[in-house]
């Protein structure tokens, strides 16, 4: 019975984090480039159930496994391109493909983004909202100096005055060993980006969200209806410890 707390709570706890999960998607819906995640809940805790019953020689045997409930087990990120909005601006791009934008952290670490909504620092080299560099296919600064300047389906820039470069475009093998780290950027937890090659860089337009508020807002109810559920359970249970305690006990 007190196993029954156990699995009910846990249950509870996992619905928490898938709330949790869905209203982080909400509240980036129009987010650029927004890439919508998910909780993978499994079963957990199991452990074989033995018993002597049926043993001759009165030795613990097998008769199969319980589980003790459910946990998060990892979490899933949908990659999925979402719809690409035209805003003119010549200093925003879209992926129209695969492939992500390198940027590089101020400790020099390299990171990742779909989000191509920059500009100019007081030095005219190419940097994110937050100021990151935006780096080169060389792994470069890219230094424009002016937003005078046309940008080529792959990824190749040509300023007025004549000067070239090519944004670092790059996939990966996994995308599931991407981690989000916050500000639209994701790190490599493992394997090595790539150069990519199917896509098509688009000038003047932005990525937006792929997350979609209905099956959002489906998923919101389910998951309450699965807690509600899982707490009529623990209500049941400890009505029925109250019972064995405050009854069972005068007999």
């Amino acid at each position: 019975m007190i196993r029954s707390l156990y699995t009910g709570a846990m249950g509870m706890i996992v619905q928490e984090k898938r709330q949790e999960s869905v209203s982080n998607n909400l509240s980036n819906i129009e987010t650029n480039s927004f890439k919508q995640q998910a909780i993978i809940a499994s079963a957990s805790f199991e452990k074989s159930v033995l018993n002597r019953a049926n043993d001759p020689g009165n030795r613990l045997t097998s008769i199969g496994s319980m589980h003790f409930g459910i946990s998060v087990d990892d979490s899933y990120i949908n990659y999925e391109q979402g719809i690409l909005k035209e805003t003119g601006r010549p200093l925003d791009f879209a992926i129209d493909g695969e492939g992500f934008f390198t940027v590089q952290l101020p400790n020099g670490e390299h990171v990742y983004t779909r989000d191509g909504s920059f500009r100019l620092n007081a030095w005219g080299e190419l940097v994110t909202k937050e100021g990151l560099l935006v780096l080169g296919s060389e792994g470069e600064p890219i230094y424009l100096g002016t937003e005078d300047f046309t940008a080529d389906a792959r990824g190749g820039i040509l300023t007025q005055e004549g000067s070239y470069a090519t944004l670092g475009i790059v996939t990966f093998a996994d995308l599931q060993n991407l981690q989000k780290i916050g500000d639209n950027l994701y790190t490599l937890k493992a394997g090595e980006a790539e150069a990519a090659n199917n896509f098509s860089l688009r000038q003047g337009f932005l990525e937006g969200s792929n997350v979609n508020a209905l099956d959002e807002l489906v998923k919101m109810i389910e998951i309450s209806r699965s807690f509600e559920s899982n707490q009529r359970v623990l209500q049941s249970v400890d009505e029925t410890l109250g019972k064995a305690v405050n009854e069972v006990g005068r007999l």
